[in-house]
This record gives C-alpha cells, structure tokens and sequence, in this order.
C-alpha cells in the first residue's frame, strides 16, 4: 500500500496539516519541523517526494520551455535537443507554445515561475520594453535559444545570423546573380532582423540593389510575398529568412511557370527537413538546432547548480547546403 499524508504525519511525530504546510513552503514551519517531515517523506517514499527533494535543496526538477510556433517544423528538433539533455541530467520539461503571441509569451513566463521551475529556456517572440525589463528581475534563470533579445543579461545560445545571410547571398553573387530579392521575417524579432541586416551587407558591398519584401516566418507568406516580388523587381535569385518562407515562395514561382533555378535560384535558412523533399530541393542554411537545444540546457544546469557566474553566449557555427535549387 502506498504511504499516506497520515503516514508521513505520523513518522514525523506532527499533524496532516504541518505536513500540509511543508509541502506548499509555508514560512511559518519552523526548520527543525519542517526537516523532520522532509526526512519522513523521503524514508516513506511518498508521492511528492520530489517535491520534498525540491524543498529541500531550493531547486525544481522542472525546465520550462517556452515555443513560438511548435507546428514550425524548425523548432521540434531544438525541442528534441533539449528534451534529450534535460532527461539525461534528470530534469523533467514543460512546453508552452506562444502562437508568437508577445502576451501569451509573458503569461506562460509568469505561470512558469509561480509554478517554481528550475529554469527556463525561452525561444522569445517579441517582448516590448516593459516585459523585457521584468523579465530581467526573475530571480529564475533563463536561457536564451535561437533568438536572442537585447539588452538581456541572460545566457544564450544561437548562430551568427548576420554572417550566415552574408554568405548566402554573396553565395548567390558569385553565380552571377545580380538582382536578389530577400523575403524577410517579422521586424521585431532579432534573428530575422540580423538576417535582413546581413543580406543589405551584401548587397551594398557589392554594390546591387536590395529588394526586401516582409512578411511572417509562415509558407504561406512566402506565397504571398512572391507574387508581388515577381512583379515589381523580377528577381533572378532569392534568399528567404527561413526555409519556409522559401517554400512557399518556390510554389508561387511554379505556379506562375517560371523554373528554378533556370528564371530564380532559391536559397533559405534552418535546413528543415521539407527543404530535402522539395523539388527542386532546396539550397539552405544549415542551423545545429539539435546541439542548440542541447547546449541551452547545459547553460541553464550551470545557472541553476550554480557551477559559474557571469554570462556565456554561444555561438554555434553553421553550413550553407548547396541542392538542386541554386542550379549545379
């Protein structure tokens, strides 16, 4: 039979409710009494032992992770990354996906940290100046994957978003591509912004004309969006914020009967696994998201072990993937 609240109770020589009030963190027990019911829970092995340990050592067993879109196939691999290395150091994870609501992203933060996890790897949306300044008075540690947020003094972990456009366009460039087009990702939101950055680099050192058409990191923007960039600058080469921007993008140039990459070469970023089954197959970027959800947990193990002080910002290195369409 398992042990009951009464059982505890009785082995620590106290009432349910001190039991009760140890388990929910009420200041008023006393420690002697509140170590006594730790210690009775553990030899017991009653149910929210966990919980206990938790009391005990000022540490949750918990990480949050906090998604922008999971049905982005981009992010489930990053998920996997940290999912993997948080079971491996004994940690269970709470997922909460944002929709790439800046406000919903706030309120699973705030649920996250009255919930007491043990720290939490944030994917952030977009958070305005308020939120980002409350964000950096929790006393929970956060880890910043993939998209980082400025003015944060938080562990990181990402790519060079910059230096992979730049590549990737010059890239382009250096098969004879003149007028490139860029579909770029949401202003506010740092990863889509250095990409938009790097692509203007290298359009302005090689002295071209940039074409920047925005939209969200969605397929179905990237049909949208290509339409218009089709019309008004008649591209011959385009780069894509991510790879679903891309696709969606390839569709529309098929659709019109135009060839890739014979009428517009086509490059993205993330290396998603869609950009392998597409025809033509797409040319990307190729981001280690898997090892960036790994190394995001081993930030955050070290915030919350307290094994380090001060702030660590990785930045992992990544691949431009040649495929079928940028042409052989």
């Amino acid at each position: 039979m398992k042990p009951t609240i009464m059982d505890v109770a009785a082995r620590a020589g106290v009432s349910k409710a001190t039991v009760s009030r140890v388990l929910n963190q009420n200041p008023q027990v006393k420690g002697e009494i509140r170590d006594r019911v730790l210690r009775a829970i553990e030899e017991l092995g009653y149910r929210p032992s966990a919980i206990a340990r938790n009391l005990a050592t000022s540490r949750s067993n918990v990480i949050g992770l906090i998604l922008p879109d999971i049905t982005n196939p981009y992010f489930p691999f990053i998920a996997r990354g940290i999912e993997d290395a948080a079971h491996q150091l004994g940690y269970s994870l709470f997922i909460s996906n944002t929709d790439n609501d800046p406000k919903l992203e706030q309120d699973y933060i705030n649920k996250m940290v009255e919930q007491q996890v043990g720290g939490i790897v944030l994917i952030s949306s977009a958070l305005d100046v308020a939120a980002v300044r409350q964000l950096t008075e929790l006393k929970t540690p956060i880890v910043l994957c993939d998209r980082l947020i400025d003015g944060t003094p938080f562990d990181s972990v990402s790519i060079d978003n910059h230096k992979a456009a730049y590549e990737a366009v010059c890239y382009l460039i250096s098969r004879g591509h003149k007028r490139i087009a860029h579909l770029a990702g949401p202003r506010n939101i740092q990863s889509s912004e250095n990409r938009r950055a790097g692509y203007l680099s290298a359009m302005r050192d090689a002295n071209l004309e940039p074409y920047i058409s925005t939209g969200t990191f969605s397929f179905e923007s990237g049909v949208e969006l290509m339409g218009t960039v089709i019309d008004e600058f008649k591209p011959t080469a385009l780069f894509a914020s991510n790879d679903l921007l891309a696709l969606g993008a390839m569709q529309e140039i098929i659709r019109r009967g135009m060839r890739i990459p014979e009428d517009i070469a086509v490059i993205g970023c993330d290396d998603i696994l869609f950009g392998k089954m597409s025809r033509p197959q797409l040319s990307t970027i190729s981001i280690p998201v898997y090892q960036m959800g790994v190394t995001a947990v081993q930030l955050l193990e070290n915030q919350m072990t307290g094994g380090r002080e001060g702030t660590v910002k990785k930045i992992l290195e990544h691949k431009l993937i040649h495929r079928e369409s940028c042409g052989w």
